[in-house]
């Protein structure tokens, strides 16, 4: 039997108080949609702890207003979710559509409990993280092969020089989009990943997404959800920008990614279900947003697409005409492919077993990446969510392109899963 100690007692009952004042005092929370509105109250204060530990919440319940501007601490959070996961997992359901929600609720919270534990120090492998947050955990690594043979060809296209990744460098960089246009440039791109989006999926017509510069963050970009199909787009302009990387990023913050991802489920999902007016970055529900906003950009671009766009509208924007980009289109491809090494590492890295320096050597030697120090101090603060880039691509790869398919089966596929409450994805094959 566990007993709890003196304070664990006291955070117990401030936590049952807590849950009777959110459910509006009833003798128990009866309904899945008292566990749903409760549940949501406890992420909301948890990102007002913790920006990082939720990416939008667009709801406008009043007692939820109410009580994110006196957030509890993460240690009565973490208790509140333990004594909610602890009444809600005796909750019965009478029918599959019930009993598949009250499952995402308890994944959901889950993850909840595991990131108020590590935001007050304690410490989980990589994988009791990935399992917990996204349901995922990261297979070993068989594709060093393949990379090796992708490496290979890159040598080929790259007239086998001597420093691989420095010769990709130099390559790419003749490609970098002045500072000055990268503005103008994401813009078009993102106006031509919403054209093509349009002729697959309807979209409400008050739709629209901002553009905003920013600085000095973590990442290169992130799509903020507004609600109301209406999204701001940061771009982080410490970075360097191509033409290819400019369209990727629009692809997978706009159009048919994380803006289109998170209107569809709006217009949807939330009239219906509270939970989802709240996404946690660390949880399920998040790796399955990310995931197919890294799909998106395969999803929406042919090469042809690709091609025809950096070509003939983004080059002239960004004042660049380079007779390589039928050469650069064919080497991203092979680029991509190795990210299959990053999982590894990641785990090897957070895991204590490979330090900074030496994570650096790996990601330089197996993928390719001149300068990664970036990345990896984007693990230190977002650990384990980097599979969402990575083995998150190939889970959705899977699930959208098992069986016989179409590039409009492709789309439809792709928009039923942004319509359909769902807890994971098919565990691709290797």
């Amino acid at each position: 039997m566990h007993l709890l100690s003196p304070r664990s007692a006291l955070q117990t009952i401030a936590a049952t108080a807590l849950l009777c004042t959110l459910s509006a005092c009833h003798p128990r929370l009866a309904t899945l949609d008292d566990f749903a509105h409760t549940y949501v109250s406890l992420e909301v204060q948890l990102g007002e702890r913790d920006r990082d530990s939720l990416d939008f919440y667009t709801g406008s319940n009043p007692a939820i207003e109410k009580i994110r501007h006196s957030p509890q601490s993460f240690a009565d959070l973490h208790q509140s979710a333990l004594v909610l996961r602890s009444m809600f997992s005796d909750l019965s359901t009478r029918s599959p559509d019930d009993s598949a929600r009250k499952a995402f609720l308890l994944t959901q919270l889950d993850a909840l409990i595991l990131r108020t534990e590590e935001l007050q120090g304690t410490t989980h492998t990589f994988d009791q993280e990935s399992q917990t947050y996204f349901n995922v955990t990261a297979p070993a690594d068989t594709d060093a092969l393949a990379r090796r043979v992708a490496r290979a060809q890159l040598a080929k296209l790259l007239n086998n020089p001597k420093d691989l990744p420095a010769a990709y460098a130099t390559f790419e960089s003749q490609f970098i989009v002045p500072t000055d246009r990268v503005p103008a440039v994401m813009q078009a791109a993102l106006q031509q990943c919403r054209a093509i989006t349009l002729q697959h999926v309807t979209l409400p017509a008050n739709e629209h997404v901002d553009l905003e510069l920013t600085g000095h963050k973590p990442w290169a970009a992130f799509s903020h959800y507004l609600g109301d199909a209406h999204s701001t787009i940061q771009l982080n302009m410490d970075y360097p920008y191509t033409l290819d990387a400019l369209l990727t990023l629009a692809c997978h913050e706009g159009y048919p990614g994380h803006h289109v991802f998170n209107t569809l489920r709006d217009r949807s999902l939330t009239q219906h279900y509270e939970e989802f007016t709240v996404q946690p970055t660390f949880s399920p529900q998040s790796f399955i947003s990310e995931a197919a906003a890294t799909y998106a950009p395969t999803l929406a671009l042919t090469p042809e697409d690709r091609l025809h766009i950096e070509r003939d509208v983004l080059a002239p924007l960004a004042n660049l005409n380079h007779p390589n980009l039928e050469l650069a289109l064919q080497i991203e491809p092979l680029i991509q492919s190795l990210h299959t090494a990053e999982p590894s590492i990641a785990r090897d890295y957070l895991d204590g077993t490979l330090e900074f320096v030496r994570a650096a050597d790996a990601l330089t030697r197996e993928t390719l990446m001149l300068h990664p120090e970036p990345t990896l101090l984007y693990l230190n603060e977002f650990r384990t969510y980097m599979l969402a880039y990575t083995l998150g691509l190939d889970h959705m790869t899977t699930c959208i392109e098992s069986g016989p398919t179409t590039p409009e089966t492709r789309w439809q596929r792709y928009q039923s899963l942004m319509t359909t409450p769902v807890i994971s994805l098919p565990t691709p094959t290797r």
